[in-house]
């Protein structure tokens, strides 16, 4: 028994990632790596996709890539899977945003934007993400850039934060 303790604790202790997740009812999609949730309790929080970066509304395939994840997702429930951060269930991003994994049954949401051709795997963040996590995410991208899915059928296709440098408003 006290070898059985002695191991969950050494594990417990040990674990690199361990994620809060929460059920919640899809409310709104504000784009192709944003939407909005209703929690069991009734708190509405907004979520940004982890490991993902998806062309804004005004780029091609802005609009594509947010009417894509309103059709797989919206008005569903999913679970959303974030790392707890400072004294929080979850991690909080720049813009106060929940930063998490999206899982309809069990597909992972992110993961099909890439593999569907509406999103980058954001790479910047890559260490908010499990190395199998990172793996896929990659092979993903690279395998949708090769069949030319989605947003990789463009010629040079502008990644979004490459975007939002050229297009701040100063």
């Amino acid at each position: 028994m006290i070898l059985k303790r002695t191991l969950i604790i050494i594990l417990f202790l040990t674990s690199t990632y361990t994620f809060a997740d929460f059920d919640a009812e899809v409310i709104n999609i504000i784009d192709g790596d944003t939407i909005d949730v209703q929690d069991s309790s009734g708190e509405k929080l907004r979520i940004r996709l982890l490991g993902i970066d998806a062309p804004e509304k005004l780029q091609p395939f802005g609009k594509e890539s947010m009417l894509y994840l309103k059709k797989i997702i919206n008005g569903k429930s999913v679970s959303i899977i974030s790392k707890p951060d400072k004294n929080k269930p979850y991690t909080l991003g720049y813009y106060k945003r929940v930063i998490g994994k999206v899982v309809l049954n069990t597909r992972d949401i992110n993961l099909e934007m890439i593999k569907k051709g509406m999103a980058w795997h954001f790479k910047k963040y890559k260490k908010s993400q499990p190395i199998d996590e990172r793996q896929s995410y990659n092979k993903a991208e690279s395998e949708s850039r090769k069949k030319y899915i989605g947003l990789w059928s463009e010629d040079s296709p502008l990644p979004p934060w490459k975007w939002r440098q050229q297009n701040r408003k100063r």
